[in-house]
């Protein structure tokens, strides 16, 4: 009778944990959230930026030649600190590229990867000083699933003024300032001054980005522009500034 009983106590212990089983079975896995990184491509399957940027000889506008190989890179600026239209991107060159989408085309977030094919269509040109790629038609600016991490160079602002025209469009990362000061303010935003020891910046940011500017900060994080003889600094949130 001894031996009966354990063996109905192994069965009765046995049925109970089948639930706990199957409920253990039925959960989600645990694993990252954000998009998986783009996979790197094939070797010469894009122009880089840097090499894509070289087009331009400098002056007038360029039409992209028939045959250039495409060209992708990531999101690096916030729609809505840019004109409508407007988007800075950057790829694993270290060079930025300034996109001027057609009108009709969708609003590219900040992180999305774009491949664009710009040959025989696309018109390079300086835009107040910097280069701009447009009339590109929406169907050749193909969005990318996936993410593609590239990292801003830490300089100075004496670096970023003598750099600015082949670091335009690209993230850069400025500590140790000495003060952000706030301008004049219009109908689309604020004027801010940023200044280190070696010199200072222009930072404009639009009223409806809804980006507050922590004038206490002492680095900044942003892409370089470029508006006639100002070098500039964009930034896509308040965390830019620390």
């Amino acid at each position: 009778m001894r031996l009966k009983n354990t063996r109905i106590w192994q069965m009765a212990l046995l049925v109970a944990a089948i639930p706990a089983v199957m409920i253990s079975c039925d959960k989600q896995p645990v694993g990252p959230t954000e998009p998986d990184p783009v996979p790197p491509p094939a070797p010469g399957t894009y122009m880089t930026f840097t090499d894509f940027r070289a087009l331009h000889g400098g002056t007038g506008d360029v039409t992209v030649p028939a045959g250039t190989k495409k060209i992708r890179g990531v999101v690096i600026s916030n729609s809505a600190n840019e004109a409508a239209g407007n988007y800075r991107l950057q790829d694993e060159s270290g060079s930025g590229l300034y996109l001027y989408s057609v009108v009709g085309s969708p609003i590219y977030s900040l992180g999305s990867v774009l491949e664009i094919d710009a040959a025989g269509a696309g018109i390079l040109t300086l835009y107040n000083g910097d280069l701009e790629l447009k009339s590109v038609p929406q169907a050749k600016v193909v969005p990318i699933a996936g993410s593609l991490t590239v990292s801003p160079r830490e300089t100075t602002i004496a670096q970023i003024i003598a750099n600015r025209s082949t670091w335009a469009s690209s993230l850069v990362k400025v500590n140790n300032l000495t003060s952000i000061v706030q301008g004049t303010t219009n109908s689309t935003g604020t004027n801010y001054t940023v200044t280190d020891a070696t010199g200072s910046l222009s930072l404009f940011v639009r009223t409806v980005s809804g980006i507050t500017v922590n004038t206490a900060g002492t680095s900044i994080t942003g892409y370089v522009s470029i508006f006639n003889s100002t070098t500039q600094i964009g930034i896509r949130s308040a965390a830019d500034i620390q």
